[in-house]
C-alpha cells in the first residue's frame, strides 16, 4: 500500500504572516533598498507573483520571483535561495510537526508501505523545513506544485505526481486536511482518501464535495488507521 500526504496543516502545523512589517523592512535591507522602503519592495514582490501567475491551478515558483528582484537591483543572483529562506523565516510565526507525526511515519515505513508526498508548496521554502522538521528522509519521494508547475486539486497535478512517483491511483492513499484540495481533489482522480481537520483546514460552503473514505479525529487515530490499510 502507498500512502501520499500533503504536508502543511497535515502533518506540519504552520502559522506565517506575510503582512508583518519586521518581514518587508528586513528583505528590504537584504536587497539594499533600506527598511524605508518596505512597502515600496512588498509592492514589487506581489506585482511581480501577479505577473507570473497564469490563472487556474498555475503554480508560479517564489524563486523565480526572488531572482527578478535581485536582477532588477544588479545583484548576483546566485544569494536568491539565502532570499527566499530569510523571507521565509522572518515571516513564519509557528513550524512544527504535529505529535506523533514523525513516529507514524517511521513505523509506517517500516511496516513496508510506500511513503510519498504531495503537495502544494514552494520548494524554495519546503525542502529546508522538510529538513529542519526530519521529515525529509521519511518519504520515498516528493512532488512539489512549484516543482511541477500545477497545483492541487487539479487531476494534473496528481497524474503528474504518479508519473514521476512511479505508483498508480488504485493502489494509494491520499491523506490530507483540505476537502477540496485533497479529498476533492485525490477522489477526482480515482484516489481514497484520509481527511484530517486542522487548523489550517480550508472551509468552502460554496462546493459539492464528496465524502473521504476515511475521517481521523487525530494523528494518533491517523496512524491506527493507517497502519490497519497496510
Amino acid at each position: 500500500m502507498n500512502f501520499v500526504f500533503d504536508l502543511y496543516g497535515t502533518l506540519i502545523d504552520i502559522i506565517t504572516d506575510e503582512s508583518n512589517s519586521e518581514l518587508w523592512e528586513g528583505i528590504a535591507l537584504l536587497l539594499g533598498d533600506g527598511e524605508e522602503r518596505a512597502e515600496q519592495v512588498r509592492e514589487e514582490y506581489l506585482g511581480l507573483c501577479r505577473k507570473a501567475h497564469k490563472g487556474g491551478y498555475h503554480e508560479l515558483d517564489l524563486l523565480l520571483v526572488f531572482v527578478a528582484m535581485l536582477e532588477s537591483r544588479d545583484v548576483d543572483i546566485s544569494v536568491a535561495p539565502s532570499l527566499a529562506s530569510e523571507f521565509r523565516r522572518l515571516s513564519i510565526v509557528r513550524l512544527r510537526c504535529f505529535d506523533g507525526v514523525r513516529e507514524m511515519l517511521s513505523e509506517l515505513r517500516e511496516k513496508g508501505a510506500g511513503m510519498y508526498l504531495l503537495s502544494n508548496a514552494q520548494s524554495c521554502f519546503t525542502v529546508d523545513e522538510l529538513h529542519t522538521t526530519g521529515l525529509y528522509d521519511l518519504f520515498d519521494g516528493i512532488v512539489l506544485s512549484s516543482d511541477i508547475g500545477v497545483k492541487k486539486p487539479s487531476p494534473e497535478a496528481f497524474n503528474i505526481a504518479f508519473e514521476k512517483l512511479g505508483i498508480s491511483a488504485e493502489n494509494s492513499i491520499y491523506v490530507g486536511n483540505d476537502m477540496r484540495d485533497d479529498v476533492l481533489g485525490a477522489s477526482n482522480v480515482g484516489m481514497r482518501t484520509v481527511y484530517i481537520q486542522t487548523e489550517q483546514s480550508g472551509s468552502y460552503p460554496e462546493l459539492s464535495l464528496p465524502e473521504p473514505t476515511y475521517r481521523v479525529s487525530n494523528h494518533r487515530e491517523m496512524k491506527e488507521l493507517l497502519t490497519s490499510l497496510i
